[in-house]
């Protein structure tokens, strides 16, 4: 049986995150009891050492959230390690092409795929669950999600969403922006490839996801396609939010 997480992400159904970039679990607590669908676990661009990913992710399911991971790099021991402390799904960075879809979507399952096999862990139940129940039940439940944020991807993208096992092509606007050449998010030939990704989601029944700082533009990327949205991180809602409480406090300060 599907995972609800994955099922609902392979519907299309609108689901909301956010990144969680520092290695706290009282942030993935707060951010998963708040009514988000998933917590992303940023361990590309931020830092999380095996015993913070483990408590993290324990958090997330102590919570009633998806615990995503966002990988540090495409190794099948990456993505190994974190399935096995019950990950349920891997975002991973720079799918150019289908063969590295291909292969990504092997390093997650085990059959048909490549995954090495152990139920000690978290996610086997610490060797409660069978073998061919782990097998089975893993295979079902973990999220492929691959991040199309290079330009010579988009030539190849359709190939990406027809691969067996992607459930979701993540749009990173900020890395297309700089393969293109330019620092605009919004510049034309930025927003052309997402079309062209949201059209390759939309032929192939492929979800299509995106990172947004604040959710003002949620809407209008829903009405393209776009059904799964990360928005902002643990850090930048911190930030804002003391920023607010900063400048609401500078008309009280006594002149000096």
């Amino acid at each position: 049986m599907t995972s609800p997480f994955r099922q609902r992400l392979r519907d299309r159904d609108v689901l909301s995150a956010c990144f969680i970039k520092t290695p706290a679990f009282q942030h993935v607590e707060i951010a998963g009891t708040s009514g988000l669908d998933a917590v992303v676990l940023d361990t590309e661009h931020a830092s999380f050492d095996p015993s913070q990913l483990d408590v993290c992710l324990l958090s997330a399911r102590a919570a009633g959230t998806a615990g995503l991971v966002r990988l540090a790099d495409q190794r099948p021991e990456t993505a190994l390690h974190a399935l096995d402390l019950g990950a349920a799904g891997v975002v991973v960075p720079h799918v150019k092409d289908a063969a590295t879809a291909r292969a990504v979507v092997a390093m997650c399952r085990y059959r048909n795929g490549e995954r090495g096999f152990s139920n000690s862990p978290r996610a086997g139940g610490y060797g409660a669950i069978g073998m061919a129940d782990h097998v089975t039940a893993s295979d079902n439940a973990i999220s492929v999600i691959c991040q199309i944020e290079d330009a010579s991807a988009i030539d190849h993208v359709a190939d990406i969403a027809a691969v067996p096992g992607v459930d979701c092509l993540f749009i990173g606007r900020a890395d297309l922006a700089l393969s293109y050449g330019v620092t605009q998010l919004d510049h034309p030939r930025v927003d052309a490839a997402i079309a062209t990704i949201i059209d390759a989601g939309q032929a192939r029944g492929t979800a299509v996801g995106i990172f947004l700082a604040d959710a003002t533009a949620v809407d209008s990327y829903a009405q393209r396609g776009v059904s799964f949205f990360v928005i902002g991180s643990d850090q930048s809602w911190l930030r804002s939010a003391a920023t607010q409480l900063a400048a609401s406090m500078n008309p009280r300060r006594q002149p000096t």
